[in-house]
């Protein structure tokens, strides 16, 4: 009797393991598909990231962005507070 309630348990976590992986892939694949359509309706060319290397040129070029962004807003902040008018 142990034995047919251990089987009938393991069955159903394989159940749940097939349904969960089937669930993740759809979401990932949809996921991906929105935006690749979301960013060509924009006009954004998406890199293509094939490797590794890609992947690591890509995220180079994201954080030199970002940076270069947040040191020219950084430059703003000081000009506008230095030209303040001080009480």
């Amino acid at each position: 009797m142990k034995a047919l309630g251990l089987l009938s348990l393991l069955l159903a976590l394989l159940i749940v393991a097939v349904l969960t992986r089937k669930q993740l892939s759809a979401t990932h694949q949809g996921a991906s598909g929105v935006a690749a359509s979301a960013a060509s309706s924009a006009g954004i060319d998406l890199p293509k990231v094939d490797n590794a290397d890609d992947a690591r040129r890509v995220q180079q070029r994201v954080q030199d962005d970002m940076n270069r962004l947040t040191q020219g807003r950084a430059s703003e902040v000081d000009r506008g507070v230095e030209g303040a008018d001080k009480p």
